[in-house]
């Protein structure tokens, strides 16, 4: 087996080392004062497609960023999502604007399509039922409530039948064109810094030859002794 790193291993260490370089010129955000208005889970640091990938094929890599997830319908609001606990099919990842998605667990049941719930929070290509298994498609997006709680439903998601082919070479063709945009802009970041460091180093060295002319001039201008 090859140990070079996949496209998707290669798009979260370049958006990693963006956000490193971005933050070094960023002063940091004062700390949230809402004490525990996180769960104990990681917020995804990538975009929703590599999300979406994840979901569908391995989503046994998503451990660290999930949660359970409880839906609800709420007069007035929508549908809300809150994290929960407990057990539950559906399961939520936070991003990093502070929004949500959501999706069913690989292992949901099938009786799930014919739920009000579900209608509500997703899209299907046919018409769902017991018989058909249903794979995401799309993720529904839902805006911030409550930091790290609770979201509200904006855009609803898509599932469509098992076995229908994804367009793999368009995704594949945009995840690479993130990938060189991302480089793209590692090395102009990185530039900059090697160019400001070049400046600094000249300025250095400028104040040194100014420092160093006036001790000598400092040592001209004194009388000799006895004078």
């Amino acid at each position: 087996m090859s140990s070079s790193p996949t496209p998707f291993e290669r798009l979260i260490r370049l958006e990693q080392l963006v956000d490193h370089l971005q933050h070094q010129t960023i002063p940091p955000l004062p700390p949230s004062t809402f004490d525990g208005s996180r769960p104990d889970r990681h917020v995804w640091p990538a975009d929703e497609l590599l999300l979406t990938r994840l979901v569908r094929r391995n989503p046994e890599a998503l451990k660290a960023y999930e949660s359970a997830a409880e839906l609800t319908q709420s007069d007035g609001q929508g549908v809300l999502a809150t994290a929960i606990s407990g057990i539950s099919p559906f399961r939520l990842c936070e991003l990093q604007s502070g929004d949500a998605v959501v999706w069913l667990s690989a292992d949901h049941e099938r009786w799930l399509y014919e739920t009000d719930i579900f209608a509500s929070v997703f899209k299907a290509s046919v018409k769902p039922d017991v018989d058909n298994t249903l794979v995401l498609q799309t993720l529904p997006k839902f805006i911030r409530k409550v930091q790290g709680r609770e979201w509200t439903l904006e855009q609803r998601g898509e599932m469509i039948p098992k076995g229908r082919p994804f367009i793999d070479q368009k995704e594949q063709a945009e995840l690479e064109q993130r990938i060189q945009r991302l480089e793209q802009a590692m090395a102009r970041m990185r530039g900059g810094y090697e160019t400001e460091l070049v400046a600094l180093k000249s300025s250095v060295q400028l104040i040194s030859d100014h420092l160093g002319r006036l001790s000598r001039l400092q040592a001209t201008d004194k009388p000799a002794p006895n004078e």
